[in-house]
């Protein structure tokens, strides 16, 4: 199974529409800063499952929410945008929320820095943003068994 993570679009839609027809995704995670981006994926894509996580950019989303905890193929997933954890300070709150709630994998925006680490017996990625007008990215998770493996992706050249 293959998850694609997107974050951070700011009203730049059409890359994550590319890179989603490009590596067709099992799943989709969305984790905030550009919710109506994402709902345009969403509909792009009928078939797969997408889930639309708010950011501190999405005010008037209120039909999403901030932090979701889902399982795939096995493998616990917490994901949030982040700021609501100071990930621009320190990762000591997101870690802390990712570990009580039992999960493997975290994945959180908001930095726009993608980043892959292992803390603490759990995997953060954040996939970094996929609206940077510089350096766009994404991240790819691949889930089989209920192990996983992350990967950065670089968007520009789509």
């Amino acid at each position: 199974m293959l998850l694609a993570v997107f974050s951070d679009s700011h009203g730049r839609p059409e890359r994550m529409l590319r890179a989603a027809e490009a590596c067709r995704p099992d799943h989709i995670l969305f984790l905030g800063d550009g919710v109506r981006d994402a709902k345009a994926l969403e509909r792009a894509f009928p078939a797969i499952p997408v889930i639309i996580l708010r950011g501190n950019c999405d005010w008037s989303a209120e039909d999403c929410e901030d932090s979701a905890l889902f399982t795939l193929e096995g493998v616990r997933i917490f994901a949030a945008h982040g700021h609501r954890h100071g990930v621009k300070l320190d990762m000591d709150g997101f870690l802390n929320s990712v570990c009580c709630s039992g999960a493997a994998l975290g994945l959180y925006g908001h930095t726009h820095v993608p980043r892959i680490e292992k803390r603490q017996g759990v995997t953060l990625m954040n996939p970094g943003s996929i609206g940077d007008p510089w350096s766009p990215g994404y991240g790819l998770v691949r889930i089989n068994g209920g192990a996983f493996h992350c990967v950065l992706k670089k968007a520009k050249e789509l």
